[in-house]
């Protein structure tokens, strides 16, 4: 066997994606001018603007809806891009993470959180319940010891013990994920989502501001993003094994053989933990009346059952509570315990909350599943087979 194993896979995007960049875009850059939404280069626009002093007047009072004074041209010499929208503009917009030319990829560290999540999920499932009470109990000491629990590192302890105590030893030091390759501009969308909320009878409501929960999706709070669709061809990620990390011994080695056994059979494990996510949400999808949300995951598992060669992943922002992290695991008890300790959710059902793409004003799909399709070498010896 190689000490490096390479492989490359397709990434097939099965619902958008949002990968944040951590900017905010707002009126310097978007206007909406004859139904379409225009994203405007900010050095494009400045050097355009600096030639027309007008503009500059109108561009300083108004922002960039000043630009529908300008033809067509004028304005797709200065854009990213224009999208069909209908409404009027949104007053803030996401950004999704880009290249130095402005092309939408999926970011090495995003695949790799997913994976991670997935191995952990794994690792916890397979413990005993003894060892599962004695890591539920390291959680509740280090809560203690930290005097304010934060809610984002619920799980930081149990990522330790399941994953490596430092990162010297970290599992995922032995599997490497490049960027993928971009995708076209075109693939780049606006949508918008809103948050689904579960109220303890089992209604549906969404989400208008805290504790302000109402039964018209058109009355909530909007999120409008930039998306990563589907691209014209799929993108390609590379994924490198290191056999030679996973063969360390002693103080160097990187978990028990066990864990080890994780990351070469990652695939697999991936898979595990999807058809975990995709059983649970369709059967919220049916129970709530979510038909579309329903059907896509009813989908997804009948492609997985299809197609078990291929990783699902679920990645980026808007994914929930459930795919972000390996707690589920703990059980029902622990579960509880958790939420109790870090304050997560407010009664019961958990978890209550679900982010919906909307396309209209119909709820549809959740963000951010991907296929990843191995791509045949003639080194590898699955290949042919």
């Amino acid at each position: 066997m190689a000490i490096h194993e390479r492989r490359v896979y397709q990434v097939e995007v099965l619902s958008p994606v949002h990968v944040g960049s951590g900017e905010r875009l707002g009126a310097p850059e978007l206007a909406v001018i004859d139904g379409r939404l225009w994203r405007f280069d900010p050095e494009r626009l400045a050097a355009a603007l600096a030639r027309d002093p007008r503009m500059l007047d109108r561009y300083i009072q108004e922002g960039a809806a000043a630009l529908r004074f300008w033809n067509e041209a004028e304005r797709r010499a200065c854009a990213r891009y224009s999208r069909l929208w209908t409404g009027p503009a949104p007053r803030e917009v996401r950004a999704h993470i880009t290249d130095p030319l402005g092309r939408p990829y999926l970011p090495g560290s995003s695949l790799k959180g997913a994976i991670r999540t997935a191995l952990a999920f794994v690792a916890l499932a397979q413990l005993p319940d003894p060892q599962r009470r004695a890591l539920m109990g390291q959680v509740e000491r280090h809560a203690r010891e930290t005097r304010s629990p934060r809610r984002e590192f619920a799980d930081e302890p149990l990522m330790q013990e399941l994953m490596g105590r430092d990162p010297h030893h970290d599992l995922l030091r032995a599997l490497r994920l490049a960027d993928s390759t971009p995708a076209p501009i075109e693939a780049l969308d606006v949508g918008r989502i809103r948050v689904a909320v579960l109220e303890p009878d089992g209604t549906l409501r969404w989400l208008r501001a805290p504790g302000d929960h109402v039964a018209d999706p058109a009355q909530a709070f909007p999120i409008d993003l930039e998306l990563l669709r589907p691209p014209p061809r799929p993108l390609q990620v590379q994924v490198e094994l290191d056999h030679a990390l996973l063969n360390l011994s002693g103080d160097a080695a990187l978990g028990s053989p066990e864990r080890r056994r994780l990351v070469r059979e990652w695939e697999r494990h991936c898979n595990a933990f999807a058809r975990h996510l995709a059983e649970r949400e369709a059967a919220f999808g049916q129970r709530v009346g979510l038909k579309a949300y329903a059907a896509f995951y009813q989908d997804l598992l009948a492609r997985m059952a299809a197609d078990p060669s291929s990783v699902y992943l679920n990645i980026g922002w808007g994914t929930g509570w459930r795919s972000k992290t390996a707690a589920e695991a703990l059980g029902p008890e622990g579960v509880a315990r958790l939420r109790r300790l870090f304050g997560l959710g407010r009664g019961d059902p958990f978890p209550r909350t679900r982010r919906i793409l909307f396309e209209g004003e119909q709820p549809t799909l959740p963000p951010g599943w991907i296929r990843l399709r191995p791509i045949p070498h003639p080194e590898d010896p699955r290949h042919g087979a």
